[in-house]
């Protein structure tokens, strides 16, 4: 993610062009080796045990290595080894730019400091932006009083996203909201153990691009506009990540997770502390809005 954030900074910037981005990206992904198939090649899983862990990872909301390690194919020292083998995922992006001969390493840290007052990020914030990692990252954009609870849920969303529809997915400042506007709208409601009214919400709103890319990905299926079949899907996934996100709270609360529901017409969407997420999903935006103790209203 650290890669999309700080390469779309650096077009903003005027440092490097849209093109020379993408070029930046096609170089860096010939370096970016999933673990599974360096498990394979260092001799440490078959191939059937690492296609069995990446189905796995369909369904669950967790890392290949620690789902591997829960096999029994892998030891968490042997995982922890693969991951070095991956490399950084900030320093294989600004290896990239400088092969490419886009710019020197030097003005990439100038750049990689100014992104840092443009965020008003600490050197430990930044040390976690440069991780890659989605769990460290992610709260970094998100209000610093939001309910931990909430941010569990966010956090699944968007590992799925990553996992499922587009792996350079990448997000921008959370924001509050008293309401807002959609086009369509696929979300659902949780009641149960939680907050002081037992009530959380996902929802996901956007335009064309991404949301036919979201649900297209996600269903197998290409869809044309959004219309009530590509907003079924997309609450499919909603559904699919709120069942996540409860069964991984089993043990601290019980979440039951009400039918989804979506408006294919223009819609005022409503909801105390409704939060909106934006995240670019190929390039295009949508927006992930959670409440908490209370409802998403249409």
């Amino acid at each position: 993610m650290v890669n999309q954030l700080f390469g779309n900074y650096l077009v903003k910037r005027g440092l490097l062009t849209k093109n020379q981005l993408e070029q930046a990206f096609d170089t860096q992904r010939k370096v970016r080796v999933k673990l599974g198939l360096i498990a394979v090649t260092e001799k440490l899983m078959t191939l059937e045990q690492s296609e069995e862990v990446n189905g796995l990872q369909a369904v669950m909301d967790k890392k290949f290595g620690d789902i591997a390690v829960e096999k029994g194919y892998l030891t968490y020292e042997q995982v922890k080894r693969l991951l070095g083998l991956q490399g950084n995922q900030y320093l294989t992006f600004a290896q990239a730019v400088t092969d490419c001969g886009f710019m020197s390493l030097r003005e990439l840290e100038y750049a990689f400091a100014d992104y840092k007052r443009e965020l008003a990020f600490t050197t430990t914030d930044m040390e976690a932006l440069k991780s890659g990692d989605s769990d460290r990252i992610v709260p970094l954009f998100l209000p610093d009083d939001v309910e931990d609870l909430r941010k569990e849920l966010i956090l699944v969303a968007v590992r799925t996203l990553l996992r499922l529809i587009d792996s350079d997915a990448y997000i921008g400042k959370a924001e509050w909201l008293p309401k807002t506007f959609a086009r369509g709208i696929a979300f659902q409601c949780l009641v149960g153990e939680v907050g002081n009214n037992g009530k959380m919400a996902l929802g996901i709103i956007g335009h064309d691009p991404a949301i036919l890319s979201i649900a297209g990905t996600f269903a197998k299926d290409e869809f044309e506009r959004i219309d009530l079949d590509c907003l079924d899907a997309i609450a499919e996934l909603i559904n699919c990540i709120n069942g996540m996100f409860a069964t991984g709270l089993a043990s601290r609360a019980t979440l039951d997770m009400l039918p989804p529901i979506y408006r294919e017409e223009n819609v005022t969407v409503t909801g105390e502390r409704l939060l909106a997420l934006p995240i670019y999903i190929n390039g295009s935006e949508i927006e992930l809005l959670t409440t908490f103790d209370s409802m998403i209203n249409v």
